[in-house]
């Protein structure tokens, strides 16, 4: 089947792309999740006349995207408190939700699978990078502090 992209699809094409795909890929993911239009006359006008509306969405989205990137730049580290018993071991572990919980405060919302950490909970004090995936080609590191709230 031969349908026009509406977005970016990975190993597939770009916007605007006509490219031809197996019948199901396309009638149980592109086209329910309005991803393709299947490429027929009335589609192609259609599209022409929408490219611009898409391409003006697209430059809006990457815009806000660059705009949050920016805004993790500027804080340059995250430290967080927390309590510690015997040999400065940590009750309990930091992981993703501490970090998406101090962004919110600080006015950037992240979901959860956009962080990596180095391992999976950290449980001790020091330092550590983080980095944020917020688009698959763009990331950020920034540098992770866990201190005593002593």
């Amino acid at each position: 089947m031969i349908v026009i992209l509406l977005c970016k699809i990975n190993k597939l094409g770009n916007i605007g792309d006509k490219v031809v795909v197996k019948n199901g890929y396309a009638r149980n993911f592109l086209l329910p999740n309005k991803k393709a239009l299947v490429a027929n006359k009335d589609n192609l006008l259609l599209f022409n006349n929408k490219k611009i509306q898409i391409e003006q969405e697209l430059a809006y989205h990457k815009s806000k995207i660059l705009d949050k990137i920016n805004k993790i730049k500027e804080l340059n580290s995250i430290t967080i408190l927390v309590k510690v018993g015997k040999n400065n071991r940590i009750f309990g572990s930091i992981n993703s939700n501490h970090i998406v919980k101090y962004m919110k405060n600080h006015g950037i919302y992240l979901k959860n699978k956009e962080i990596s950490l180095p391992i999976k909970s950290i449980r001790k004090l020091g330092n550590y990078n983080v980095i944020i995936s917020v688009e698959k080609e763009l990331t950020v590191q920034i540098a992770l502090k866990i201190e005593s709230c002593k």
